[in-house]
């Protein structure tokens, strides 16, 4: 007989179907993976090249016997008081990405559906347009997993820092001209002796960025690194790179400051992107770890603070009614000891100063618009996919909080003139960005001058706004902004 016969042509078109489809889903998911994995080139050097031990040699040029004060535990001021146990602040500094056992942790990795397939947003159109995994953050530069993602996240924020006193200077009629990167390199035995306490280190930043005020800048952020890369290896060598406006008279710099470094980066080309430039140096800022002094902390405030929480949630209140919760006295699932450590060392941020320190831009408000994202190839609304099998997808919409910014001698001049004219504003159907830009003395980010994407804005609220909001809370680590004042 034949074997012919029986060959089932309908069965074959099913089985070459199924395997295209796999074949197809393999595809979309290599798609996803790499997109969502790219990140700078440093990354890689940070993440596997050896790091050499900031602590020395200058931890040998310190006092390490920090268990007392002097040989009678009385206080060196002479002020007969005891003073038994004396902390230094001792700083222990690390490079971005070293925290190995954080992304279990924290659970940082790819988000996944029931049957474990990577969610992810794509173009329907054109999956080559546009396709990339949907991760789960902790958002700290400390997270092999997150560190580029975070950099990009904490870029973002420098560049509006920096261009909110742009903005309003202009506005106020003084042009600052165009921001510059600039190194400053201490003497190396002298910074290496500085950066090892908290104390000395503020001292430290302090003085290059009155140092950089006083010989020109206007107005900046300081990034300190410890590291320098050299051939195989991050050589112990203390700089700060600095981003900010102004002409630098380095001649008078270097003549107030023998032995010192100070060079533009690229003096001839102009920064392209301040987002971009700070991301590339949060890549491999030096992250520092300072201790605090026990004696310090409330820490009877701190166990108010969790027994009834600032903001306690809906499951709060349900836990509640069934006797259980911290707000009904149930603590069975905190973890104390994790209670006790997180006080006892803070992590050191950049410094913003000058023009540009967070006392003197100030955010007075929020324009919040509803957003459905576009693929920036096609114009096609994209879609988030619940794994490689989902075909349907759901339209990805999102709710962005514009910030209207003051300089800091001008917060009350904003409220008189929104409280003078906030009735008008609803008459003429003006948003709180509209109005901030008939203003001399305020602005919003949305007349930064930054790059535009194609997203569609909505006319109005989306009905399930909140639902929205917790969605972002959850993806950014952060509460989102809420108005506080309204037109």
């Amino acid at each position: 007989m034949n074997p012919l016969e029986y060959y089932d042509i309908r069965a074959e078109e099913a089985r070459t179907r199924s395997f295209e489809r796999k074949l197809e889903m393999a595809e979309i998911n290599h798609l996803a993976v790499q997109k969502a994995l790219s990140q700078h080139p440093v990354v890689e050097y940070v993440l596997h090249l050896p790091v050499e031990d900031p602590s020395y040699p200058a931890m040998g040029t310190l006092d390490l016997n920090r268990g007392y004060a002097g040989d009678s535990g009385r206080s060196q001021e002479g002020d007969g008081q005891e003073r038994p146990w004396e902390y230094h602040q001792y700083i222990s500094w690390q490079m971005p990405g070293h925290d190995l056992n954080r992304p279990r942790d924290k659970g940082c990795g790819f988000i996944r559906n029931v049957r474990g397939g990577i969610v992810y947003v794509a173009c329907p159109s054109d999956r080559e347009h546009h396709c990339k995994g949907k991760r789960k953050h902790c958002w700290s530069r400390k997270c092999p997993e997150c560190m580029n993602d975070t950099c990009i996240k904490q870029g973002i924020s420098v560049e509006r820092q920096l261009l909110s006193f742009k903005v309003l200077s202009e506005k106020a009629g003084t042009r600052v001209g165009d921001i510059g990167h600039w190194v400053v390199s201490p003497p190396q035995e002298l910074t290496k002796r500085m950066v090892q306490t908290k104390p000395e280190f503020d001292d430290l930043c302090g003085y290059i960025d009155d140092s950089m005020t006083a010989f020109g800048a206007l107005a900046g952020v300081t990034v300190p690194h410890l590291w320098r890369q050299k051939e195989d290896i991050w050589a112990f060598s203390p700089h700060f790179h600095i981003l900010c406006y102004g002409r630098i008279d380095t001649t008078g710099f270097r003549k107030a400051n023998p032995g010192w470094v100070i060079k533009k980066v690229h003096p001839r080309e102009k920064i392209r992107s301040i987002r971009h430039t700070a991301a590339y140096l949060l890549t491999h800022a030096s992250i520092g770890i300072a201790e605090v002094d026990p004696d310090d902390i409330d820490w009877e405030q701190r166990f108010f603070d969790l027994a009834w929480p600032d903001n306690p949630t809906e499951e709060d209140y349900e836990a509640l009614l069934r006797g259980k919760g911290r707000l009904a006295g149930d603590y069975s699932g905190v973890d104390w000891l994790e209670w006790t450590k997180r006080p006892l060392c803070t992590e050191l941020k950049i410094r913003y100063w000058g023009g540009a320190s967070r006392k003197a831009i100030r955010t007075v408000g929020y324009y919040r618009q509803y957003k459905i994202r576009v693929c920036e190839e096609c114009g096609a609304l994209l879609r988030v996919y619940d794994g490689p099998d989902d075909r349907q997808g759901q339209m990805v919409r999102y709710i962005q909080d514009n910030a209207i910014v003051v300089s800091g001698g001008s917060i009350q001049l904003w409220q008189n003139a929104f409280q003078k004219y906030k009735d008008r504003l609803r008459e003429a159907d003006m948003t709180l960005a509209d109005f901030a830009r008939l203003l001399p003395f305020a602005a919003s980010t949305l007349e930064f001058g930054l790059p535009q994407n194609k997203d569609i804005v909505c006319d109005g609220r989306f009905d399930d706004e909140a639902s929205i909001l917790r969605r972002q809370k959850r993806a950014y680590g952060e509460k989102p902004a809420g108005e506080t004042a309204e037109a």
